[in-house]
């Protein structure tokens, strides 16, 4: 096993890949804010059969970028297959709390799909990446005039009828940056709905590479995490156009969307199984077991309940670091390779619930060349457990938010 072997063999899928990479651009890397890749080409079958979706794109700069994420996560599995079970649990003394684990992974492991919006009366155009792992949405503003802010679509409130300005100030901490803004209130143009009055963050500063990347803003889908306005998925959840409250995204071999409202039984089928909502906050609900090859991995981890994220902003899989380290030394056991992955061999991963079907995911891993790994990385938070569920399963599975009914409906891709 070559710690940092793995690959997917969704990459070759097509305009649909999505690949794992990091957040850091190459020096004096520079992008246009309209030379963005044109979707038209994938919309026919979506939108011959929904009213309401956004087509979702591939940022630009996949390649290079995937090169680093790679080096990142298997620099990182090394040191976790080379360290002993004792001194793992040393550096890991250190805990984030729920709040705070978007800020890790906005750093490094952010989604890289993103999809149009509009913003304001008449709608000014912003790319965004749609994440159920936080709940505001952030706009970069023409208040900011910095050279990062300078690359990207800009929304002004001053070209806008419905724009209503706040003075509270917002700040956000986050890894190796920081953003800074203000809150105010726009209609958010979404899928060919019209969330009226959406609370939204207007970036005035940023400090960091992360947002030197091509897109505009973060919208997020999760439920209200604060008193600060009111979240998109409450517009969502109010809007008279919808009948089933509810969003969909799907992945598909030649087209990815954001659908609205219930899908076309040829995107999400049947044969959907629903999982409750345990708490409104992210979207989560209870887990059971996580078994990796048939093996459990969650032994190791401290006691308490297990719980399942369902995150599109996050690009990998995540566990408390036990339970990362576990699932790396059965994988080297099973003496992983490039080669035994594109047959179809290597080992899945399956996530159990009470009463649920299990969530299993063949293709987890990442290539770099010939060399493979899991697209896995380290979360550990105060007093829970937490396992995000992000892109490598929503590649294999149409998952449904339903807002309506708190609940998530996972159904085979």
């Amino acid at each position: 096993y070559n710690p940092g072997e793995g690959a997917r063999r969704r990459g070759m899928r097509g305009p649909a890949l999505l690949l794992l990479i990091s957040l850091s651009s190459p020096a004096g890397a520079v992008w246009k804010k309209d030379a963005r890749r044109n979707s038209n080409a994938q919309r026919s079958d979506i939108a011959s059969k929904h009213k309401y979706f956004t087509p979702l794109q591939l940022k630009e700069g996949v390649i290079e970028t995937r090169k680093r994420r790679y080096k990142s996560l298997s620099d990182k599995h090394d040191e976790l297959l080379t360290d002993s079970p004792a001194l793992l649990s040393v550096k890991t003394t250190k805990k984030s709390h729920r709040k705070d684990y978007k800020k890790i992974i906005l750093t490094d492991h952010v989604s890289e799909f993103t999809g149009p919006i509009k913003v304001g009366t008449p709608g000014q155009d912003a790319q965004c990446i749609f994440d159920t792992g936080s709940s505001l949405a952030w706009i970069m503003s023409d208040q900011c005039n910095t050279t990062t802010c300078n690359m990207h679509n800009q929304f002004s409130g001053a070209l806008s009828k419905t724009f209503v300005d706040t003075d509270i100030k917002l700040n956000v901490q986050f890894g190796t940056g920081s953003l800074r803004g203000r809150l105010a209130h726009e209609n958010i143009h979404l899928g060919g709905i019209v969330l009226e009055n959406q609370s939204f963050g207007q970036i005035q500063d940023t400090t960091g590479e992360v947002f030197t990347l091509p897109f505009d803003g973060i919208c997020g889908l999760s439920f209200q995490m604060s008193d600060r306005g009111s979240c998109l998925l409450e517009g969502i959840k109010h809007n008279n156009e919808l009948k089933e409250k509810s969003f969909t995204f799907y992945f598909g071999h030649d087209e990815s969307a954001l659908i609205f409202g219930e899908p076309d039984k040829s995107i999400r089928g049947e044969n959907v199984e629903w999982y409750p909502v345990s708490r409104e906050y992210y979207w989560e609900t209870p887990l059971k077991d996580i078994k990796v090859g048939g093996e459990s991995v969650v032994d190791h981890v401290k006691k308490g309940k297990l719980t399942a994220v369902f995150d599109t902003g996050t690009s990998v899989l995540t566990m408390p670091t036990s339970a990362v380290s576990r699932s790396l030394r059965i994988l080297h056991a099973a003496g992983l390779s490039c080669e035994q992955i594109e047959r179809g061999e290597a080992p899945e991963i399956c996530y159990s619930f009470e009463n649920r079907k299990d969530i299993c995911i063949k293709n987890w891993y990442e290539r770099d060349g010939g060399s493979c790994t899991a697209a896995l990385m380290t979360l550990d938070l105060e007093d829970e457990n937490i396992f995000i569920l992000g892109e490598p399963h929503f590649y294999e599975y149409v998952t449904t938010f339903d807002a309506g009914n708190s609940r998530i409906g996972v159904a085979p891709m």
